[in-house]
C-alpha cells in the first residue's frame, strides 16, 4: 500500500527549491541529510516530486520572464538610440556591426528562419524599433 505524503512539508520544499538552483542531488541529499538515492528518486520520471517540480520550474521560470521582459523594455529605447548613433561612426566596421544588430534584432538572426514574413514576433519588433527610430530622427530635428 502507498504511503501518504505531504510533498508540501518543508524537507521537500527545500529540495525542489534546490534543484531550481542548480544544486547537485548529492549536494541536495547532504543539505537534507537524506541518501543520494533517496533524491535521485524524487525526481525521476515517476519520482514523488516530478509534477510538483516542473510546477515550481514553470512558476519561475514564468516570473524571471516578466523581470527579464521588464528589464529589456526599460533599456531598449537607450539601446536602440546607442545603435543608431553607432551606424555615425567614422570607422566602416562600427557602422557594420550597428547595421548588422539593427538587421538581426528586426529581421532575425540570418539563415535562421524560415518565412521572414509569417514570425508576428519579428514583426512587432520591427515595427518597435522603427517608432523609437523614427522618435529619434524627430528629435534629432528640433533639437538642430
Amino acid at each position: 500500500m502507498a504511503k501518504n505524503v505531504d510533498i508540501k512539508n518543508e524537507k521537500y520544499q527545500n529540495a525542489i527549491r534546490l534543484k531550481y538552483g542548480d544544486f547537485t542531488y548529492s549536494e541536495i541529499a547532504q543539505l537534507l541529510k537524506v541518501s543520494h538515492v533517496t533524491v535521485k528518486r524524487w525526481f525521476r520520471s515517476d519520482g514523488l516530486l516530478k509534477d510538483e517540480y516542473e510546477r515550481y520550474e514553470k512558476e519561475r521560470n514564468k516570473v524571471r520572464d516578466k523581470e527579464t521582459d521588464t528589464v529589456l523594455m526599460k533599456h531598449a529605447e537607450v539601446a536602440s538610440k546607442m545603435l543608431v548613433s553607432l551606424m555615425g561612426a567614422k570607422s566602416d566596421a562600427m557602422k557594420f556591426r550597428a547595421a548588422k544588430t539593427i538587421l538581426d534584432f528586426v529581421r532575425g538572426p540570418a539563415g535562421g528562419r524560415d518565412d521572414d514574413y509569417n514570425d508576428e514576433e519579428y514583426k512587432r519588433s520591427s515595427r518597435q524599433i522603427a517608432e523609437i527610430l523614427e522618435k529619434y530622427k524627430n528629435k534629432k530635428a528640433v533639437g538642430n
